[in-house]
Order: C-alpha cells, then structure tokens, then sequence
C-alpha cells in the first residue's frame, strides 16, 4: 500500500510539472489550474481593474490560492466565493477563493470580484482568523444569505473587469 501511495505521489509530481503553465501571474496569486491561470493573465493586460487588484495583491502580505470549490460545504454551488478562513504561513496572510465552471471573460470578472474581496482583507485589516475577517465584513458589506457577504467595492471590480474584457474583445475584431 505504501508503494502505490508513493508511486502515485511521483506521478502526481511528475505530471505536474509535464503540465506546467506558461502563464506568469505575480507570485502572490497562486491558481491552480493552468487554463484559469492563462485566461487571468492574459486578461490582466486587457483590463486595467484587473491588473490593478493583482499587483496591489502583490504588494500585500497576502497570498491568495484560487482553486475549485471543496466538494462539500456552503461554497460547493457558487460560481466563485471567497473564504473567510485565513491561514499564517510566516509573515504571510493565506487567502483562499473558490471558482467553478468553464474558464472564460465572465470567469475572469468572478475571480476579480473575488480579489477584490481578498484585497479588502488584506489593506483594510490585519486579520489573521476568520472571526476578525466576519467582523471586518460586518461593517463593510451586507449579508446576502447565511454563508454570503457582499461589498459594492467588489461588485464594482466584477463589473469594471466584465466591461474592459468587453471592449477590449470588440477592439480586437
């Protein structure tokens, strides 16, 4: 058993790095999957919004990991969430978002809805536990459900990012 464990543990590793992504985002934002990672940063030079709330992440002391929802729990049917878990790993703040579906422009405008909540945590606070992040939300934004908070400041970024994709997508026909 040990033997397949780690067998599967090489190839994970080794295809991982078959896999590699080209696309370069700042080292502050970790996505996990390759095609997202490429639409990001391609999208990043088609949208000022998005590549401001990038770099800003980049100055943080932030790291923020987009990956897929977990496969239970609240965030399991949204099209993008933003955790409100933060992690310490040294000086850094770990941040994690979560989005789903077929990676395109509207996508893109969910992942910066999302950074821009990331980066509410990160200027706007010092908060190291998911309780300083809930009382953070509670004075920014409104509940839109149980597990949901919204900020205008991140509908605004989602926005901004979908009308930017938008005309850059009309200038390039």
């Amino acid at each position: 058993m040990g033997r397949i464990l780690a067998a599967t543990m090489m190839l994970s590793a080794v295809g991982t790095r078959l896999l590699a992504c080209d696309a370069v985002l700042p080292d502050h934002v970790r996505i996990l999957d390759c095609r997202l990672t490429a639409a990001v940063a391609s999208a990043a030079g088609r949208s000022a919004t998005l590549n401001d709330l990038l770099q800003r992440i980049q100055r943080s002391d932030g790291l923020v990991y987009i990956t897929a929802p977990p496969p239970t729990g609240p965030a399991t049917q949204l099209l993008g969430g933003f955790s409100h878990a933060v992690s310490v790993a040294g000086p850094n703040r770990v941040l994690r978002i979560f989005v789903s579906g077929k990676v395109d422009d509207s996508r893109v405008a969910i992942v910066g809805h999302e950074l821009r909540h990331a980066l509410e945590v990160l200027e706007l606070s010092s908060a190291r536990s998911e309780a300083e992040v809930e009382a953070l939300y509670d004075h920014l934004g409104w509940r839109t459900s149980a597990h949901t908070v919204e900020t205008q400041e991140a509908l605004d970024a989602g926005t901004a990012i979908s009308r930017e994709l938008r005309v850059a997508r009309i200038k390039d026909k």
